[in-house]
């Protein structure tokens, strides 16, 4: 509690600037996503609900499709499927 009131969290607020300053690979082209998630993390932090939390993962998700997959990562039994 602050002598202004209840002390406000941030939790989603700060993950998804965390996050943001990671994804080293979205740009422009994904600002709509970008401001959605974050506005949805302003909103669960100041009153969650089941219905953001389900909106905040389709787009925490959809952002994350996004990461180019390294070559290294590539699962070895997919690649002998593909032969």
């Amino acid at each position: 509690m602050t002598e202004n009131g209840p002390r406000q969290t941030t939790y989603f607020v700060d993950a998804v600037s965390r996050f943001l300053e990671s994804a080293t690979w979205l740009n422009d082209s994904h600002l709509p996503s970008v401001v959605a998630l974050q506005g949805l993390a302003c909103e669960l932090d100041l009153q969650p609900s089941a219905a953001l939390y389900a909106q905040f993962g389709l787009y925490h998700r959809s952002l994350l499709k996004e990461k180019p997959v390294e070559p290294s990562a590539v699962n070895p039994f997919e690649e002998l499927l593909r032969r």
